[in-house]
């Protein structure tokens, strides 16, 4: 590839645009088929693994049509804006999934995670007051985390989060030149 013609701006937001595409397809594919799926642990894991997998690909992709090199700082630039980008794409889709698309489904992931979370509890034979403390926290953080605001109110710790796998994946992606151990 032509470095004249690299274009730094226009890779981030391809990368960013594709990630972001991926997952609200993921999303979109298990809502349609079975929304209780949504709130399974190893969903969210999945979701995380695929991103990671894909990010890394993408930074390295970079990597080598930038020249072959890129240095840890470097990576994680691209990596972490990369994933903002895709973030700012899932909050636009969570907005409008959770009030456009299908504003009864707060309740169906309120009632769903709360079954879930019972029968765990129980499972651990947890006291009955510890489960009903449990139970008022969950459906008031899945009500204000459903809303526009509330995912909003959400970007500042889904940014540490983004650093934070930028960070992994830039342990992936970055390559240095070899250090010749020559002496000039």
């Amino acid at each position: 590839m032509d470095l004249g013609k690299f274009n730094y701006s226009e890779e981030v937001i391809k990368g960013g645009m594709l990630l972001g595409g991926v997952s609200v397809l993921l999303t979109m594919t298990v809502y349609l088929v079975n929304v209780e799926l949504m709130v399974e642990w190893w969903f969210g894991i999945l979701n995380v693994l695929i991103s990671m997998g894909l990010v890394i690909y993408l930074g390295i992709n970079f990597r080598n049509i930038s020249g072959g090199f890129l240095s840890f700082g470097k990576a994680f630039k691209f990596s972490f804006l990369v994933m903002f980008i895709s973030y700012l794409v899932g909050i636009v889709f969570q907005i409008l999934l959770y009030n456009i698309i299908d504003p009864s489904l707060p309740e169906v992931m309120k009632q769903l995670t709360v079954e879930m979370t019972v029968e765990m509890m129980e499972n651990f034979g947890t006291p009955d007051e510890a489960i009903d403390a449990a139970i008022v926290g969950i459906e008031q953080g899945i009500e204000e985390g459903t809303t526009p605001l509330g995912i909003l109110k959400s970007t500042p710790w889904g940014t540490l989060f983004i650093a934070i796998f930028a960070l992994i994946a830039s342990l992936f992606i970055k390559k240095n030149p070899p250090v010749s151990d020559r002496i000039n």
